[in-house]
């Protein structure tokens, strides 16, 4: 038990491409590493590009990371490990969305329970809505502009990368983080 626990402790301490390596030839502990790095990044991308459905953000990136475990040990380091698993789950989002069409967003959206019950009652709600208004927001741009401000301003990734993400230019990015800038400035000028 103790062994195991020093093995894991030596991958964290390994970059992304060994472990892409030693997973692409069959290290599970490898692999599992990778997972927990940049799960929660794919899967808040997931969310966001699937219009907030939480389930079908799981299914893509268990469907990607699916895909990446038996696809990395032919992963040639091309781009960063990170910019490749993006891409994955970038497919599998489109795969998504052409397979369920987007529904009406219903008026009457439950809102989210409040996790800071510290907080003023009017502070929640300020919050809440502009959170939610937010989201409309987002699901109201067209699908490049919305992964381009995601990657960018959520995930922080730099535009050669998202260019890699979204098989597109550095200089196409940058045109579609201005539009979507535009895009949700305009819509978001009330909370100004």
């Amino acid at each position: 038990m103790e062994a195991l626990a020093r093995v894991g402790e030596m991958a964290s301490l390994r970059s992304d491409e060994v472990l892409a390596r030693r997973s692409g030839l069959g290290d599970r502990v490898a692999f599992a590493e990778l997972v927990g790095r940049h799960g929660a990044s794919l899967y808040r991308y997931a969310v966001r590009m699937l219009d907030g459905d939480h389930h079908a953000g799981e299914d893509a990136v268990q469907e990607a990371l699916t895909k990446a475990w038996i696809h990395l040990g032919t992963f040639r380091g091309d781009s960063a490990l990170k910019t490749w698993l993006f891409r994955l789950v970038a497919n599998e989002c489109l795969s998504a969305r052409r397979r369920h069409r987007p529904r009406p967003v219903d008026d009457q959206t439950l809102t989210e329970v409040p996790t800071n019950q510290g907080s003023a009652p009017e502070e929640v709600t300020v919050a809440t809505d502009l959170r939610r208004a937010l989201d409309v927001a987002l699901v109201e741009l067209p699908w490049r502009q919305r992964a381009s401000w995601m990657l960018r301003e959520v995930e922080q990734l730099s535009y050669a990368e998202i260019a890699e993400v979204l098989q597109t230019s550095p200089a196409v990015v940058r045109g579609q983080l201005h539009r979507a800038r535009a895009n949700l400035a305009d819509r978001m000028e009330q909370w100004r």
